[in-house]
């Protein structure tokens, strides 16, 4: 039995030679960018949750092939042509909200194609409204629920083996009475469970690179994405990945020892130069951090690496553990300046901290990003300017700064629809980089984001004048010029600023 996992490219033209398209698999944060026609994206992630499916199909005697379309810059057209070629028996993709019409109009296509296919779909969408999908769509045969590998694994052995797909957990399907869902699955536990990620079939089977893709924070070329850990024990009512792909469930980690043994092969296979930790949050639990620090060093690996995680757990002794591993960045979500907003959130932030952690990471050569967000539910004005006047103060490398956007299966968007806050259930609209889907109880959004555009220009302006900051910053911008060469870097700073001049421009 044969399956094809992909992922599917959306664009639309915009201007002459300009093009909007969608980010999904492989970002917990589905959204749209727009980049020139013909190349490939700024922010490329890996589609994990794709590559671990694949690696487990196979694992389990199937045949596999896979696309990541937006990788390739691959079209629906090519893809359908590729699908029309292979014939697989069943193919799967992630669904997201602002692009389910799409994804449904995309089953239908194939099942037109190809009538005796089995359609199956999962991701954050299909997950919220499984029942709805199946009854509204009858190209679609399966939705998976939440975290999906190991159900599509016993999916496709029930398939394979001709036994009833209802014995398998997770799993909505039809039933003669209509669609019908056989219940929550428990997450993967332990993760070790898993196959390492079939890195070898992506972007494609045909064309395998997992060099292509690429976070901006990276410094050096081959950066290689890898998970270490998977949820969060926060919880945050924004958070779409935390409470729909993984019901709010416990924080788990990969083991020391495989996780090792993964950067060890991703540099053997792949030359990798530096590894990122795609991590929910990968500082969760400081004694795993260092056991995987200790891990590292026991092999000789001489990879630098990346994570996202946050400051809450990070000790000084920590930061100098993971520098001396080779750690050269770390991500962070801080969300708000807000005491009363962090403690509403349920994120055990202590802000006088975070200003510590950013000194500590300075000290040992560490780079910082800490991301910020705007909009939340409990938001006031006076809330968004205490953010505001953090951010500013606070002397980490880069920083983002995002309004939030209300997705589906969320806390925020259920206080959102009972206050009546709702603009519309125009799920095109749902992108994570757009606004106008929900007014705010407190706030007036546009009057935030001109906020936001002013807030960045005095945080640039503040750093400007601090000579350690610039000093700092002269040593990471030889440190990735080095990494990445001069030409791709320039190359992403151009696309960067293009996308950003054109999204404020929409």
């Amino acid at each position: 039995m044969k399956f094809f996992l992909f992922n599917p490219l959306y664009s639309s033209p915009v201007g002459k030679d300009q093009e909007k398209y969608f980010i999904r698999s492989g970002s917990r944060w589905p959204h749209s960018g727009i980049k020139r026609r013909g190349t490939l994206p700024h922010y490329l992630p890996f589609p994990f949750f794709l590559a671990y499916a694949a690696a487990w199909l196979r694992r389990d005697g199937f045949e596999v092939s896979a696309c990541d379309c937006v990788a390739l810059d691959l079209p629906l057209s090519g893809l359908l042509a590729r699908l029309s070629g292979e014939k697989p028996d069943a193919v799967f993709f992630e669904t997201a909200t602002a692009t389910i019409k799409r994804d449904l109009a995309l089953a239908a296509g194939i099942k037109e194609l190809l009538p005796a296919v089995k359609i199956v779909l999962g991701g954050p969408h299909s997950t919220v409204f499984p029942e709805q999908v199946l009854a509204e769509n009858p190209a679609v045969d399966f939705v998976l629920v939440g975290e999906y590998e190991e159900t599509l694994a016993e999916l496709a052995s029930a398939l394979r083996a001709g036994r009833p797909a209802e014995n398998v957990k997770g799993l909505a399907y039809r039933s003669p009475a209509g669609p019908a869902n056989t219940g929550k699955r428990p997450l993967i536990e332990p993760l070790d469970k898993l196959p390492p990620p079939a890195y070898d079939l992506f972007p494609a089977s045909w064309r395998p690179d997992p060099a292509v893709y690429w976070d901006g924070f990276c410094q050096h070329r081959p950066a290689i994405q890898m998970h270490a850990s998977r949820g969060c024990p926060y919880r945050c009512d924004f958070c779409l990945w935390n409470q729909v792909m993984y019901s709010n469930g416990r924080y788990r980690v990969f083991s020391p020892e495989r996780t090792a043994a993964e950067m060890l092969e991703a540099v053997k296979r792949y030359g990798a130069r530096e590894i990122y930790f795609d991590d929910d949050d990968f500082t969760i639990v400081a004694d795993h951090v260092a056991a995987l620090c200790r891990e590292i060093r026991k092999l000789g690996l001489r990879v630098k690496w990346s994570c996202m995680g946050d400051a809450i757990n990070l000790t000084e002794g920590l930061v100098g553990l993971m520098a001396e591993a080779g750690c050269v960045g770390i991500k962070f979500g801080v969300e708000t300046g807000s005491p009363r907003l962090l403690k509403s959130l349920g994120k055990p932030v202590d802000l006088a901290k975070v200003s510590q952690v950013v000194r500590w990471c300075a000290a040992r050569g560490v780079k910082t990003h800490a991301t910020f967000s705007l909009g939340l539910f409990d938001d006031d004005l006076a809330s968004v300017e205490e953010t505001l006047s953090f951010m500013e103060r606070l002397g980490a490398d880069t920083i983002q700064v995002s309004v939030c956007t209300p997705f589906p299966g969320t806390r925020f968007f259920e206080k959102a629809d009972k206050a009546g806050l709702l603009m519309t259930r125009d799920w095109e609209k749902y992108d994570g980089k757009a606004s106008g889907v929900a007014r705010h109880p407190s706030l007036d959004l546009d009057e935030v984001e001109k906020l936001r555009a002013r807030a960045l220009r005095r945080w640039l302006l503040r750093r400007l004048a601090s000579p350690s900051w610039l000093l700092r910053q002269a040593r990471y911008f030889f440190r990735v010029l080095r990494g990445l060469g001069p030409f791709f870097m320039f190359a992403q700073l151009r696309d960067i600023f293009r996308e950003e001049r054109l999204l404020s421009e929409e």
